[in-house]
């Protein structure tokens, strides 16, 4: 098999069918099952957006961050959030040394930040999060620090818990591209997690899985993505599912505008992904149910809505 500096150097797009299926090999030593969890995740990460992963505890949600993590051979901080975690741990302060005010860089700024169980962090220090995950840099003292590319928040959740947790609001699900939901593997794939090195109770496999892009393949791949084409059909569809998730009875909030950007680019993604330079309806039918539902406030059920908005636009 073809080494993945060599895919990347001979022609990417191209390859890059053959890049992502080395990459789910390599995940597999590590994270067993949730295959379509991992497809999200890459797409999200090729279309320069960011990943919401959300699950009952010991479901492998930082695991398969740490993964994802690896598998891009990237800068990679993580952040455990907690109470008392301060937005300045995230951002930076700026702090006066020798007489001179110097900023000091928090944990955004990396290529990968894994923020593990956001919700147990107050509103503010999540806020902290919101200039960064959408305009690339973060402000402090009146001054703008940008992030070098790449950049992709994976954060990690549990909605189970509701004691000692703060729900995310709106405007900051909202920038998220995709949210995963990760839940139990089937009964094989619990059998052959046994079978994994372990330390103690502790996985042993995450220093097998080898890094195969680094920031700068990484950005290859991103460019192949932003040249793949949206046809007029497809963006119309993407527009007329969007709105109909604001039209329909018991919706309180729809999908906004940056909605329709987000299942563009995941289409984008998707698409190069199988290889394709031409996004397709499929591709949307296949993402909406993952990128739309975490942004609508309704009664009942969210995917429900966005089931019957894709039926209703195509």
């Amino acid at each position: 098999m073809a080494t993945p500096a060599r895919l990347i150097r001979e022609n990417p797009a191209d390859n890059l069918p053959e890049l992502l299926e080395i990459a789910r090999a390599e995940i597999a030593k590590a994270v067993l099952g949730h295959e379509e969890s991992i497809e999200l995740m890459l797409i999200a990460a090729m279309a320069r957006g960011h990943v919401l992963i959300e699950g009952p505890p010991g479901t492998a949600k930082t695991l398969l961050g740490n993964a994802i993590a690896r598998i891009l051979g990237s800068k990679f901080q993580r952040l455990q959030c907690t109470p008392d975690t301060s937005p300045t741990e995230i951002i930076g302060e700026v702090r006066m040394r020798a007489g001179e005010a110097v900023f000091e860089r928090g944990a955004v700024f990396t290529n990968v930040l894994l923020a593990d169980e956001i919700n147990r962090t107050p509103p503010r220090t999540q806020a902290a999060l919101l200039e960064a995950m959408q305009e690339r840099h973060v402000s402090a003292k009146g001054r703008t620090y940008w992030i070098d590319p790449p950049f992709l928040v994976i954060a990690t959740q549990n909605a189970s818990e509701h004691i000692g947790v703060f729900p995310l609001p709106e405007s900051q699900l909202d920038r998220f591209l995709v949210k995963v939901g990760l839940g139990y593997g089937s009964a094989e794939d619990e059998l052959a997690v046994l079978d994994l090195p372990h330390r103690g109770a502790s996985p042993d496999t995450i220093g097998e899985v080898f890094p195969l892009l680094g920031e700068r393949a990484f950005l290859v791949v991103q460019d192949v993505v932003d040249e793949v084409t949206v046809p007029d059909s497809v963006r119309r569809a993407i527009v007329a599912i969007v709105r109909h998730t604001r039209e329909q009875p018991g919706v309180e909030m729809g999908a906004s505008t940056r909605a329709a950007i987000h299942l563009a680019a995941a289409s984008k993604a998707r698409a190069a992904m199988h290889g394709r330079i031409v996004a397709e309806l499929e591709d949307i039918v296949a993402l909406a149910p993952h990128v739309l539902p975490h942004r609508l406030l309704v009664e009942g059920d969210p995917v429900e809505v966005v089931a019957r908005a894709v039926a209703s636009a195509l």
